[in-house]
């Protein structure tokens, strides 16, 4: 007998009692669909989220502030340092500060992080709103619409705040490309006001990390430091709230925290973005987790269905058994009939259980996109993957398949004579 004569009779036999082998899919197809369901959830919020991170720096990004800007306060009387104001919050680190950590192991790059200061911005003579905007350099931008700020050329471009759009008059993400808008500046020496143009090259999609601030392109934030700075002493214009520092490529978890420690011993306190949103994933992994747990509880137990199921079909079918390894089929051969008729079972509730949850992770991205997530732009509720799908299917045909050997090893063991007996 060929694979593909077991293939056919397995398939045959397994729909002799319909009711039976369909109750024993559907228990499967419930763990399927469970485990499938919230892989979706799992990859679709963790997408998210590597690209907030991504947006502010990326996994090789540390924030390097004053020790004292992350610790407590001390009642203590503390030691006089030209560096610092009155209190901790004025702290500042400095270009020596900066050559200290780049030289630090494990770093690679330093950039000061200069908090753009901007007294409004203004579309045409409409009204005035205050604006957030920062400056970074070599990440990706999560976006709505358009492209990213350049940070080459003498260009003034600005990735725009989704939460801008409506205020400055603007339909959606898309009727705001390529407009102009004014943004005023002023001096924090003298006061004198300046305006310039930029225009809006994209919109960012809703951070839950920098909300609210929109991105600037490098000739555009040089600029508005200048005007920032004009009229400053120089010992002032080197003095800096947060470095940000590209660590080496690849690092583990333990060399980052080793990294950490290297830089506290000289002083400076650091922190990654995925300190700072890590919980939200923990949080998801962790529900996730749960509920993956409910769609394995439901496969063991359909697993007992698919032993029940089989252990019946072999009393069923006894002294057919006994006929076939009377006429030569072997332990073997009467194995492999029952273990892929359990591969079926495992199959057949495996792959509608993996469509099920898709076509309902489908409908529900539509529901969530205009109701309870319409907030969040570029967050995908639901993510199917082929490969982690697949991998699902084989684990729970590779579950089916343990759950037929008890029933297939007892048919192979069948002595034939004592099963033409069976009444």
């Amino acid at each position: 007998m060929r694979l593909f004569d077991i293939l056919k009779s397995a398939s045959s036999n397994l729909w002799r009692n319909k009711g039976r082998t369909l109750l024993t899919v559907i228990a499967i197809f419930i763990g399927a669909f469970t485990i499938s369901l919230t892989t979706g959830v799992n990859n679709g919020v963790n997408d998210y989220i590597d690209r907030q991170i991504s947006g502010v720096g990326g996994e090789d990004q540390l924030m390097v502030f004053p020790e004292s800007q992350m610790s407590s306060g001390n009642e203590d009387p503390q030691e006089y340092n030209p560096d610092k104001g009155a209190g901790a919050d004025a702290d500042f680190l400095t270009t020596k500060d900066l050559e200290k950590i780049k030289s630090t192991k494990g770093i690679r790059k330093v950039e000061p992080f200069h908090f753009l200061s901007t007294d409004y911005v203004q579309r045409h003579n409409g009204k005035k709103y205050l604006l957030s905007a920062v400056s970074v350099s070599d990440i990706s931008i999560d976006l709505e619409s358009g492209r990213e700020v350049s940070n080459s050329g003498e260009h003034y471009e600005i990735n725009l705040a989704p939460e801008y759009l409506k205020s400055l008059g603007f339909k959606n993400a898309k009727s705001a490309l390529n407009k102009k808008i004014n943004i005023a500046v002023s001096s924090q020496a003298t006061g004198e006001q300046e305006t310039i143009e930029a225009t809006i090259v994209g919109v960012r999609n809703v951070s839950l990390i920098q909300q609210g601030q929109s991105i600037m392109s490098k000739a555009l934030s040089d600029k508005i430091v200048s005007i920032n700075e004009n009229g400053l002493p120089e010992t002032m214009k080197s003095k800096y709230s947060t470095l940000f520092a590209t660590m080496d490529k690849n690092l583990s978890k333990k060399q980052i925290d080793q990294l950490k420690n290297r830089l506290s011993k000289k002083g400076f306190s650091s922190m990654t973005v995925e300190d700072e949103i890590g919980m939200i994933r923990q949080v998801v992994n962790a529900i996730t987790g749960v509920l993956t747990l409910f769609g394995a509880i439901a496969l063991l137990a359909a697993s007992f269905g698919i032993i029940n199921t089989l252990y019946m079909s072999v009393q069923d079918r006894t002294r057919e058994i006994g006929l076939m390894k009377a006429m030569g089929m072997g332990r073997l051969k009467v194995f492999l009939t029952f273990s892929v008729e359990a591969l079926l079972i495992g199959f057949w509730g495996g792959i509608t259980g993996i469509a099920g949850a898709i076509v309902a992770g489908n409908l529900l991205n539509d529901f969530a996109t205009t109701s309870f997530l319409d907030g969040l732009t570029g967050l995908t509720l639901l993510q199917f993957s082929w490969p982690s799908m697949l991998i699902i299917l084989v684990i729970i045909m590779f579950i089916a398949f343990l759950a037929g050997t008890f029933p297939a090893n007892r048919a192979a063991r069948l002595d034939p004579i004592n099963a033409l007996r069976y009444e």
